[in-house]
């Protein structure tokens, strides 16, 4: 698939000025853009699915800034293996930036019971741990300066996102049983595709820069904590080989949510 079409989605409510920029400026051109504003994230995936015409499905938040080879990085793989059915790269957030985000906060320099939770600081990017969350290490440009080439991945980033559209429709697109944010439903796709015998890429070439804003339209959405735990479950009973650190993880997401409108007071 040489010079494949692509069809960069864009989830957004309003004009995504930050991506618009970055895309005019790219060195691959050919490629479509899709503003999904539909409400709720799986509706506006499924729509933006039946509306692309590209061979490459891209995914990106409102919130990114882009690099000029950043999209022919990421369609790279795709051109010469016809088992890459995905492809992620970093999702680097600017340390000043990462205050807006507590699992990133968090993740940068955990605490020794994280550190274990997270299999004792193993940098693993695109990765997903025992305990069921997935790595953070694609947030900081500082753990993967010696990563220079692709690599088999367990998940994509979810806002650097690229996955063939047609095996996205085969199995039967973005399922709308995941709640709120959705989290967990494109993971949910590649791990359903992948067990068509397809691959993941992890491309350190693909960077972006996710410049996380407390203030951002989607993330009053994120503190709905029985969806995200709900989407947890889904994805894992589904997916996932159970792991003891599973409970443990379980038991302290479910303290955060339960306690974060008391802490915000």
């Amino acid at each position: 698939m040489g010079n494949p079409f692509v069809s960069v989605v864009v989830m957004t409510m309003g004009d995504a000025d930050l991506v618009k920029k970055g895309l005019i400026d790219q060195t691959y051109r050919n490629f479509e853009v899709i503003f999904a504003r539909e409400k709720g994230c799986v509706n506006a995936l499924n729509r933006a699915l039946a509306r692309a015409r590209g061979d490459i499905f891209v995914r990106l938040d409102d919130d990114v800034e882009l690099p000029r080879r950043w999209l022919e990085n990421l369609i790279s793989p795709f051109e010469d293996d016809p088992s890459v059915a995905g492809c992620t790269g970093p999702t680097f957030v600017p340390k000043e930036l990462r205050v807006n985000r507590d699992s990133i906060r968090w993740a940068e320099s955990p605490h020794w019971f994280l550190k274990w939770l997270y299999d004792n600081g193993e940098v693993n990017p695109g990765g997903i741990r025992k305990c069921g969350c997935v790595s953070y290490d694609s947030n900081y440009e500082e753990r993967l300066l010696f990563f220079d080439n692709e690599f088999e991945c367990d998940h994509l980033e979810g806002t650097n996102w690229a996955m063939r559209t047609e095996l996205i429709r085969k199995v039967g697109g973005f399922d709308p049983k995941f709640d709120g944010v959705s989290e967990w439903v494109d993971t949910d796709v590649e791990q359903k595709i992948k067990k068509l015998g397809y691959i993941l890429l992890y491309n350190p070439k693909a960077y972006l820069w996710h410049m996380i804003q407390p203030a951002s339209p989607h993330f009053s959405e994120r503190f709905d904590g029985i969806g995200r735990l709900k989407n947890w479950l889904r994805y894992h009973l589904r997916h996932s080989r159970f792991h003891p650190k599973m409970v443990l993880y379980f038991m302290l997401w479910s303290f955060y949510f339960l306690t974060l409108k008391f802490r915000n007071k």
